[in-house]
């Protein structure tokens, strides 16, 4: 297990949930309102995840994984530095967008450097991500609420100061991972094809996930909650993901990965029919609760199974089901914020059945070389 890969993806995940649980801060702020910060969020999220494909090709060819994970969390944490000086929203959109590449940017190079002889190595780097997600957004609100936010600067100075601390003191390596120069574009293509149904799995458990994260601030505002329990909201459920990363890590071993996507659409589907209803403030924090917690089920399991699946080259498969998936994930919210605008239960109840026809399809198996992947001892 790489030390520096798993507090990075901490860090870099820690700046880059800050958007979703300020969206009523936005709204109020450049006066916008539901479907327009839901078009911005989406944005963001898809340009800067539809390039994760490429920047896994790149991450595969480094001879230095340690230098690009520099240069991805200076991006990510130099560019959240200046968010708070944004003057109008299109500031705001450029410099989120250079932040979320740098995260993009990140993940197949940490994903790589997580990899270790334990299942629990690559677990381990998501939790890492994940407990960053969780606590952005209670610390965020609570910033706001208390300082100027022009004054996040501080925070990212701090934080660039911890990363290279840790980054001096790490060990040079060559990239044991690094695919041969002569590998060709059709042999990545054919190696694509093994992990298809792991890309549509997460595509779809992505926009199940990230819409709901999008609403649910903007849903605890409509109904007079205050900022702070929308970022109270966004911790607990991707909080409890960072124990269901670990529990999702020891089901696939004991039952197989297709019944950990089943149980975890299952799960999703119920969270977000909660979610859809008006139901009172303890309800509404179950229902992100089973959303997030059933959906981080499978967020290390399906990209260690890709790396099985596609051992040749585990950066490109690993950027194909973290950041192309999700990048295909997050396209698909245009599909619903477009036509339903403001009528945030309607598109709920889409997930919902969404979800439910996906438990199913979850458990289709997943061969390579007549070698069944999903049973136990598989991700």
């Amino acid at each position: 297990m790489n030390f520096l890969a798993v507090v990075s993806h901490f860090i870099t995940d820690f700046f880059v949930s800050f958007l979703n649980p300020l969206a009523p801060f936005f709204m109020r702020k450049f006066n916008i309102g539901v479907k327009e910060i839901a078009l911005l969020i989406t944005s963001i999220s898809f340009f800067s995840s539809i390039f994760q494909i490429v920047f896994g090709m790149i991450a595969s060819r480094l001879e230095s994984l340690k230098r690009g994970l520099l240069a991805s969390m200076l991006l990510t944490v130099g560019s959240m530095a200046l968010v708070g000086f944004s003057r109008n929203i299109v500031v705001l959109l450029l410099l989120f967008l250079m932040a979320y590449f740098g995260n993009s940017a990140f993940h197949p190079i940490g994903a790589v450097m997580a990899r270790g002889s334990s299942p629990y190595s690559l677990s381990i780097f998501v939790a890492a991500g994940t407990l960053g997600t969780a606590l952005g957004p209670v610390f965020i609100t609570q910033f706001v609420s208390r300082y100027d936010f022009e004054k996040l600067w501080i925070v990212s100075i701090v934080s660039v100061v911890t990363f290279l601390m840790l980054y001096m003191r790490q060990p040079e390596k060559v990239n044991a991972s690094k695919v041969k120069d002569h590998t060709r574009f059709r042999d990545n293509l054919q190696g694509l094809r093994r992990i298809i149904v792991l890309w549509f799995v997460v595509t779809v458990r992505t926009l199940v996930i990230t819409l709901s994260n999008t609403y649910g601030p903007i849903i605890a505002s409509k109904r007079g909650l205050p900022l702070t329990f929308g970022g109270l909201l966004l911790t607990l459920g991707v909080g409890l993901g960072v124990a269901t990363t670990m529990a999702g890590t020891w089901m696939s071993e004991r039952f197989g990965n297709h019944i950990t996507n089943l149980v975890s659409f299952a799960g999703m589907a119920i969270g977000v029919l909660i979610l859809a209803q008006p139901v009172s403030a303890l309800m509404l924090v179950v229902g992100y609760l089973l959303v997030n917690g059933c959906g981080y089920l499978t967020m290390s399991t399906n990209v260690a199974h890709a790396q099985q699946l596609m051992p040749e080259n585990a950066a490109l498969a690993s950027s194909t089901v973290m950041g192309f998936a999700w990048a295909c994930g997050v396209a698909l919210r245009y599909l619903l914020i477009l036509p339903f605008g403001e009528n945030i239960m309607a598109q709920l109840i889409v997930l919902f059945v969404i979800s439910i026809v996906m438990v199913p399809i979850s458990v289709l198996k997943i061969e390579r070389n007549h070698t069944v992947l999903n049973g136990r001892g598989g991700y």
